[in-house]
């Protein structure tokens, strides 16, 4: 199902420091906000939910956080690409489930295939379309751009069908979702933690919007064999959940992007 490049790809395993080196422009650009103190989810949707009463909207945090996950997709994914572990053309796979952080992913997708670097979008879910009501106006806007191809991955039975290929991709991108209320996570769940374990297995960078899957950004709770990210992307402050210990050891390099936020709407971060 993942379409291989044109000409055999080299095959290699990205260290941690090359990952640094490759996003350290925009770790550098991005270090206020990544110094801002942590907060915790509840208190970043208070923040959110005041810069929408000064007239922000949600489309355009939207837009501004895919922009920014976007960037950071291209400096991994060319990085992989300019060391020789992908081929030119290699495609950004992007797992989305059926939280806020599906609809960031699908953003950004939607800015990477315009801009012509071809995407490969599986939606892991058993709708047809994302629950989330932002996430299905992006996977909407998804089908008339040329270089993205949509799927959806039910089960581990469909899931099966992309593990083919799977160490060509540049990059995949994570957002099913950190939540682990559950004691066994749904099917479909299931089956994008298992393509990310093999896309990371194979030496594929994963960037996770938020929190990667198995990390509770509420409660920074963690499940146990959860396959972490080599890079994790905050909007506009880190939260408190990223920073434990145990934690880190599934977020990778966190990085922390600002979205235009009203300057009143979080004071403290002057």
């Amino acid at each position: 199902m993942l379409k291989r490049p044109s000409r055999p790809n080299v095959r290699g395993v990205a260290s941690r420091d090359q990952i640094t080196t490759w996003i350290a422009p925009l770790a550098t650009r991005w270090r206020k906000h990544r110094a801002l103190a942590p907060v915790s989810m509840a208190a970043m949707r208070g923040i959110e939910a005041k810069a929408l009463r000064l007239g922000h909207t949600r489309e355009q945090m939207l837009a501004s956080g895919g922009e920014s996950i976007a960037e950071l997709a291209a400096a991994l994914a060319n990085g992989r690409i300019g060391s020789g572990s992908a081929a030119s053309g290699a495609p950004i796979f992007i797992l989305a489930g059926s939280g806020p952080e599906s609809a960031l992913a699908l953003e950004a997708g939607r800015q990477i295939a315009a801009g012509g670097t071809p995407i490969v979008v599986a939606l892991c879910a058993t709708r047809a379309r994302p629950e989330h009501a932002a996430a299905s106006v992006a996977w909407d806007r998804l089908e008339s751009l040329k270089s993205a191809r949509r799927f959806r991955i039910p089960d581990m039975r469909e899931a099966a069908h992309f593990r083919a290929g799977i160490e060509d991709l540049a990059l995949v991108i994570e957002a099913l979702g950190g939540a682990t209320d559950a004691v066994v996570p749904p099917l479909p769940v299931q089956a994008g933690i298992d393509l990310v374990r093999r896309a990371r297995s194979a030496g594929v960078p994963c960037l996770a919007i938020t929190a990667p899957v198995g990390l509770d950004p509420e409660s920074g709770s963690r499940r146990n064999g959860a396959p972490g990210a080599d890079v994790t992307i905050a909007l506009h402050r880190p939260l408190s959940t990223h920073l434990s210990q145990a934690a880190q050891k599934l977020v990778g390099e966190l990085l922390v992007a600002p979205i235009g936020l009203p300057r009143d709407a979080d004071r403290l971060a002057e």
